[in-house]
């Protein structure tokens, strides 16, 4: 009963609008269309107003004002352009030079030779056939480690299923045992 009243309520707002009421103008033929063309016209070409807070993205730049600082920026702009190629050129100038310049008393070794001491121990480390026949045999263990644990696996889950067989023969054996003892006390009631 409610539903129904509320749904009446809806159809007769929906089928009778609220009037419309013009606070400003109660005549539209009182408007000049062309001082509202001019007052467009001076909104969209003004200079616009900001409020106290302003972030990069809101900010809009007027350069008709900068002019005059743009024109002494842009020559500290190229005098620093200027210093830096010249920068350049004397670092690239110079490199070339160390390049080309031999090492004056001393020739050039392109070689390293190890002293004694480091020959020594060099001949004391592990050789190349030796490390080969270590991997070897460390594979082979690897190899056999990994077989046996197949087979561990393989035996721990035959146990596992034999425990659980074995469980569920007790179980049955304990319910018809059970079953068998109520049925044989329910003929002797009767």
């Amino acid at each position: 009963m409610e539903a129904e009243s509320n749904i009446s309520i809806v159809q007769e707002k929906s089928e009778n609008p609220p009037p419309v009421y013009l606070s400003d103008v109660d005549d539209i033929s009182d408007i000049d269309v062309d001082d509202v063309v001019d007052k467009l016209h001076k909104t969209i070409t003004s200079k616009p107003v900001y409020d106290e807070k302003r972030s990069i993205f809101n900010t809009t730049l007027d350069l008709a004002d900068a002019e005059s600082t743009c024109e002494c920026a842009s020559t500290d702009v190229d005098a620093y352009v200027a210093s830096v190629a010249q920068e350049k050129q004397q670092w690239e100038s110079f490199a070339t030079k160390i390049l080309q310049k031999p090492i004056e008393g001393k020739a050039l070794e392109s070689e390293y030779k190890p002293n004694e001491e480091q020959k020594a121990y060099l001949s004391k480390g592990p050789s190349l056939q030796n490390f080969i026949r270590g991997f070897s045999s460390f594979m082979d263990d690897g190899n056999a480690f990994i077989r046996q644990y197949e087979m561990m696996q393989d035996l721990q889950e035959n146990l596992k299923n034999c425990c659980q067989f074995d469980e569920l023969q007790k179980q049955q054996n304990c319910i018809s045992e059970a079953l068998a003892n109520d049925i044989s006390i329910r003929k002797y009631n009767m």
